[in-house]
Parts: C-alpha cells; structure tokens; sequence
C-alpha cells in the first residue's frame, strides 16, 4: 500500500478550510463570557484534564488551541491526534486533505519547510509581541502595589495562619484593584471588557531566571472575612448542570510565564530548593522549616502553576478515571518531559536537593505525571529529588490554618 504524503500547502489549506474553532467545536463547549466569537477568540474548560473553570484557549488566526492549566497545545491536525487517538493521516483525511500518491520532490520538500519556518517566525514575533506587552502593562499594576502591613493584606496573611512572619516577602497590598470581566456583546464582533468590581488584592512578583520582572499574581481577598478569598458570581456565566451558580476566579496572572516563578526566599548560596503551586502553601512550609539547619541553606518558590513545573509532555496519556465528553478516557500530559521546551521551569545547578510540594485538593494523577516530568528535567548527577503530599482534600496551607 502507498504511503499517504501530505504537502505543506495541504496542511495549511486544510487548516484554512476547518477553522480551528469549528474542529475543536465538537468536543467543547465554549464559555460564552470569556469567548468573543467575532474576534475569533474562543475559551473553555480544557477537554485534556479536569477543570472548573475555563482555561483552554483557541485561536482561529493562529490556527493554535493552549491550555493555561495543563499546557496542552498544537493546531487542528494534532487536536484530533491526540483527543481521538487519530494517526496523522487519518486526522487529515477527516478534514478532507488530498493525499499525494508520490514522493515528493527535493524542491517541493525545500519549498514546504521555507512556507513552515515562515509562518513559524510570524507566530513566535506576534506571540513574543503580546508577551512583551504584557510584561510591561504588569510592571505598571505592580507599581502600584504599597506595604503590606497595616492594610487588610496583613489580616489575610494572619487568617491564613502565617503570622507572625519572620522574614520579608516579595509580596505588596492595593486597596481597590479592579476585576475587569468579559461581557457578552451581541450582534458584535468586539470584546467588551466590564469592571466586575473593585478590591483588595495581594500582589506577589513574578521573576526570570535571572531576577529579571515577568509579572505579578494578584489575589483577590474578602476583608470581611480575613483569610478567605473573594466569592463573587459570574453574572454571565451558565448555570452548572448541579444547578449551582459559577463564581469568578479570584486569581489573575498578568505578564509572563515563561520559565517564571514567585521567589519568595532566596539567600545566597542556597543548595536547596523548596517548590511549590501556591505561594501561601510554600510560606506554610517555610514558617514549619523555620529555625532548622535546612532553612539556612533552601530557597523557596512558587511556580507559576502546576503544569509549568512540568513542562510540556511528549505525548498524551489516558486518565484511569476520568472521561471526556464522548465516554472515552481523557487524556492528559503524560510523565515524559518535552526536555527542549523553553518556557518550562528551570532550576539553577547549584541546587543538590529538590523538594516539590504536591497538593493533595487537585487531582493526584495529573499532578503525578506533573512531578515526574519535573523529576526528569531536573535530574542530574549528585541531586536528590522528592515530593511530599499534602493530605488528599488539604494543602499546606490548610495545616497551617488547623495549627493555629
């Protein structure tokens, strides 16, 4: 039997034919508050891990779909692969790509991969633009930020069972830092932003590998109830099929998050390396490992989010329970590393020893294959690795919040 060749020119008139948007379509079903049709810009709640609220992203003018949760990523082509377990062939043949019966030529080959690396730059400039944009409008929030103490910041961080601090960190107070929400427009093509409301919020720094400033996590906080997180509803949100209504996210990142995370305590020298999701879980461990000889010589992070410390995957792997839309297993990012993926984590080699912190309220399987990939990429000889787990429905914060 003849092999089925596709062209360069045919994958992109088949991407050209079968909108992204239109192909994933299928299997999703796109958030109607964060989505904006006319632009499009489509969300919703990843069909490659479970989720909550939306966080799977596509693009019909770069032909890409992304997962801000589980870094999933790729074009309509490698969607169908991967969701349906398709081959290469099979997917385009489901698109309706006409397969070439011969080899192709030298100069067809040459040709195709000039038309691929030409786009592939076009996508790394628009994408390295917005990124750049973001950075800098994040340096402005972050600006705005003041002191910690004294403000309803400091109540947060004593109900959430981290007072007394006994050490600086990288974190700053606004009292009214606006929630900007995406509001349905009918009949329109534009993107309607709203300020939801107004709040106090938590800003933690984000930073390169080289200290460099990529951004901020802002936490929004309740000051009628210390400790806890703002609760407020989507007001254009679906219902859920529990009948229950949505609530926002009260987290946002802005600026970037490549190979970023939140450097909460890093003396010199540190040949230790405590990383966790959340920074209030990481400021728990801290305050537990305070005053011991292992506290002198560690520094303590935050990644971004979970998947970051990972990095990508190189393939997909079925969830022993959880299934998709279609009864099948969803699959997730697998436990091998993508090991040249740039946005990914990265440790400096000074570290010999590595504790991740797993959080035991997510889903543990996922976050396995999670600590694994982080396990390979920062492998090398003389580190030791290991995960301790918070107890399954609790992180270390939560411990921290029972100790008090």
């Amino acid at each position: 039997m003849t092999e089925r060749r596709y062209t360069e020119a045919e994958k992109e008139r088949v991407k050209r034919d079968n909108p992204i948007s239109t192909v994933i379509g299928k299997y999703v079903t796109w958030d109607r508050a964060k989505t904006n049709p006319g632009a499009g810009d489509f969300w919703a709640c990843c069909p490659f891990h479970a989720e909550a609220t939306p966080s799977f992203h596509c693009v019909d003018k770069l032909d890409m779909f992304k997962c801000f949760g589980c870094g999933a990523q790729g074009d309509q082509i490698s969607f169908l692969q991967e969701h349906l377990q398709m081959t290469f062939p099979q997917a385009m043949e489901q698109l309706g790509g006409n397969a070439e019966a011969e080899p192709l030529s030298a100069e067809q080959i040459e040709a195709d991969k000039r038309k691929a690396e030409k786009k592939r730059r076009e996508q790394e400039a628009f994408a390295e633009k917005l990124r750049r944009e973001e950075i800098r409008k994040a340096k402005k929030y972050w600006d705005w930020g003041g002191r910690v103490s004294g403000t309803e910041g400091l109540e947060y961080l004593r109900g959430r069972g981290l007072m007394p601090l006994k050490f600086p960190l990288p974190l700053r107070f606004h009292p009214h830092f606006k929630y900007w929400h995406p509001k349905p427009v009918p009949g329109s093509k534009k993107k309607e932003y709203i300020a939801l409301f107004s709040g106090p919020v938590m800003m933690a720094e984000i930073t390169g590998s080289n200290g460099e400033f990529l951004g901020l996590h802002v936490t929004y906080i309740d000051p009628m109830h210390p400790g806890r997180k703002i609760q407020i509803e989507d007001p254009f949100a679906e219902p859920r099929e529990d009948g229950k209504s949505v609530l926002i996210v009260p987290k946002k990142i802005r600026g970037s998050k490549r190979n970023a995370s939140i450097k909460l305590w890093q003396p010199e020298g540190f040949t230790r390396l405590v990383v966790g999701e959340g920074w209030e879980t990481t400021v728990s461990v801290m305050l537990a490992e305070f005053g011991t000889p292992q506290f002198d010589r560690s520094a303590y992070w935050t990644s971004i989010d979970l998947q970051s410390m990972g990095g990508k995957a190189v393939k997909t792997v079925a969830h022993p329970e959880l299934k998709n839309k279609t009864g099948k297993p969803m699959r997730i990012p697998g436990p091998e590393p993508e090991m040249d993926d740039e946005k990914a984590l990265t440790i400096p080699d000074q570290v010999t020893e590595v504790l991740r912190l797993g959080d035991g309220d997510s889903d543990r399987f996922t976050a396995e294959q999670v600590m694994a990939r982080s396990n390979a990429r920062w492998d090398k000889p003389g580190r030791r690795q290991a995960t301790a787990w918070a107890p399954e429905g609790k992180d270390f914060n939560d411990l921290a919040q029972e100790a008090m």
